[in-house]
């Protein structure tokens, strides 16, 4: 049911989707996802907890290893790439939300989500400043919120960007190549020697 609802909801947004086809495209009647959710609005939230609850594994799951600074910001930036190459219900999702001015999700509580990422994200920054390897002078939030928009944007403009540069971000090279590109830029900015 979930499934069906992220995708309708992807395509769609919250106004444009219907729950007559969400119950469709699950095999379910409506009256259960009424039953389960309450209302079209209880069923959007929960599809907004559940693809925030799925990046927010991934990102635990990398800045949790025991490894160093450096290596955590290689892993955790080729992983967003990775996550939001495979997962475009997600990007639309927080596009739908933008438009939206983040009505919906204002009225959750994802602090409980997404709040270890982000102090984990600090703690290997922070730890990255004390033992020499980052720069101590760098703002911290302003280094997460940087990863975090360069790496999401490429996905949410790439079909606009796609036209304009004249090729195909979609393509794997092109990814590849921006990838790369992201990463240096990162480690060189937070490793490079104080002047």
């Amino acid at each position: 049911m979930l499934c069906a609802a992220e995708n309708e909801f992807s395509q769609k947004g919250f106004y444009g989707a219907r729950i007559d086809e969400i119950a469709c495209g699950a095999g379910v009647n409506k009256r259960m996802i009424y039953e389960y959710f309450t209302s079209k609005e209880g069923l959007y939230k929960a599809v907004l907890t559940r693809v925030y609850r799925r990046l927010c594994e991934r990102e635990v799951g990398v800045l949790s290893e025991n490894i160093t600074p450096e290596e955590a910001i290689y892993k955790i930036i080729h992983m967003y790439f990775e996550f939001l190459n495979s997962n475009e219900t997600f990007v639309h999702l927080v596009l739908w939300e933008n438009l939206n001015e983040a009505r919906y999700l204002k009225e959750l509580s994802l602090l409980d989500i997404k709040e270890p990422t982000i102090e984990l994200l600090r703690k290997v920054i922070e730890g990255g400043k004390k033992e020499g390897a980052f720069r101590r002078e760098i703002d911290t939030d302003q280094v997460i919120l940087s990863i975090m928009t360069y790496t999401f944007s490429y996905f949410s403009n790439r079909y606009t960007m796609s036209v304009l540069m004249h090729r195909d971000l979609k393509q794997e090279e092109n990814l590849r190549a921006r990838v790369k590109e992201v990463t240096d830029m990162f480690l060189s900015y937070l490793c490079k020697s104080s002047k």
